[in-house]
């Protein structure tokens, strides 16, 4: 009988031990890698592009003469629009995701995207800013990248300079 009580404390103390030693990986995922958005998201790729005035898995650019004609051709009217003169704002929500665009003078000179990324998921995406405050702004050679919380989500905006 003591060797059977032995041999249950040996057994559940080993339990214990190797219950212990189990470790949790405590490696996240890299920030690069989540995908939140099925139109728009934050990747290395995206951030070239957008040095280069373009929305990745968008009809929307800034580095060419792209009108609200061409967005309206693959994504149709927008969901809603505001009449400011000789300026336009356009918005489009597309799988969830808010776009707004402005157009001056029947040219695009700015693009919003509404994000589901956290200020410190942004800063280790983008690094450091041009530009430190409340809002990031990476300053480029022909465009301004910018992240500014809006409500409770941080959008981005891309704009020519």
């Amino acid at each position: 009988m003591k060797i059977v009580n032995l041999l249950m404390t040996l057994i559940t103390v080993l339990l214990f031990i190797s219950g212990c030693s189990t470790q949790v990986s405590k490696e996240k995922n890299k920030v690069g890698d989540i995908s939140r958005h099925s139109v728009f998201n934050l990747d290395a790729q995206t951030i070239k592009n957008l040095e280069k005035g373009i929305i990745k898995g968008t009809p929307l650019r800034l580095d060419n003469d792209s009108k609200m004609s061409d967005v309206e051709r693959i994504w149709g009217k927008p969901n809603e629009h505001f009449d400011h003169e000789d300026n336009q704002t356009y918005g489009y929500t597309i799988e969830n995701q808010h776009f707004i665009i402005n157009e001056e003078m029947k040219e695009i000179y700015s693009i919003q995207v509404e994000l589901d990324y956290s200020k410190d998921e942004i800063l280790e995406i983008m690094g450091k800013p041009t530009e430190p405050g409340n809002m990031f702004i990476y300053e480029k050679e022909n465009y301004s990248i910018q992240f500014e919380k809006f409500h409770n989500k941080w959008r981005l905006i891309l704009s020519k300079k």
